[in-house]
């Protein structure tokens, strides 16, 4: 008897995930169609784009303008201008394979890679989301693995979950879906900020997407509001955001 019971709990638990994989590829198909279909999602595998906002770092609130590209699955490029105490300040950050260099200029002074290992491994979980958010490659069970997770109220709506678990890559993500529209409403995941005193810290990051536009065919969101646990960290408006099958590798250079 006891047998008998040990494997119908096994049986119910299986069905439990498999109906759990089940659910969370229905919401990842729906947020296919809603972005623009599979076929626009896979020819557009690059894309580059401007932007400006604002960051809170060591209780300064900086005003900054930047720009981002990317090619997947494993190359990404962030550049952001700013001005802290009176000094111009440039971050730039790549990501080309294995390969991560971050630098921060500041005045005359330039810092390489200035969190270490924690922001190294934050720049390639910044890649593997970028890839992640084409939303094609979750259905790839060598990429990715997806299971449901709860519901969420997203400014004010619900939203369903999903919890990603890259192949490539040490840290799991949350990301959840409008449930009437479909699209990308935010994603979640234990991030590396400056922290208060500057020094570098986890934390509970949330990025909100909003402010949809289509470009090629495919809505993008335009606008991005980033909390480090629950208080506003980076509000990011974006513009001139192109869409590309292919990007030349001479944007993402990592050794200079």
């Amino acid at each position: 008897m006891r047998r008998w019971l040990l494997g119908l709990a096994v049986a119910v638990v299986a069905a439990g995930t498999a109906a759990a994989d089940d659910k969370a590829a229905a919401v990842v198909k729906k947020a296919i169609e809603a972005h623009g279909g599979a076929d626009n999602l896979n020819k557009y595998k690059a894309g580059k784009l401007t932007m400006k906002g604002d960051m809170s770092v060591m209780g300064n609130n900086l005003e900054f303008t930047g720009s981002l590209a990317y090619s997947l699955p494993d190359r990404y490029r962030l550049n952001i201008d700013t001005n802290f105490g009176g000094m111009k300040l440039n971050i730039h950050q790549v990501v080309v394979g294995d390969k991560v260099k971050s630098t921060i200029m500041v005045g005359d002074m330039t810092l390489t890679n200035p969190g270490g290992e924690a922001e190294v491994e934050e720049l390639k979980t910044a890649t593997v989301m970028q890839e992640a958010e084409q939303l094609t490659p979750l259905l790839d069970a060598k990429r990715f693995t997806v299971t449901a997770t709860d519901d969420a109220d997203v400014n004010g709506k619900k939203a369903a979950g999903i919890l990603v678990e890259p192949k490539a890559g040490k840290k799991t993500f949350k990301m959840y879906f409008d449930k009437e529209s479909g699209l990308l409403v935010k994603t979640s995941h234990r991030g590396h900020g400056p922290g208060e005193d500057g020094q570098g810290a986890e934390v509970d990051e949330d990025s909100y997407h909003s402010d949809y536009k289509k470009v090629n065919g495919v809505p993008v969101a335009t606008k991005l509001v980033v909390n480090h646990d629950g208080k506003k960290f980076m509000t990011v408006n974006m513009s001139d955001i192109e869409l590309l099958e292919k990007i030349d590798d001479k944007e993402f250079k990592a050794d200079d």
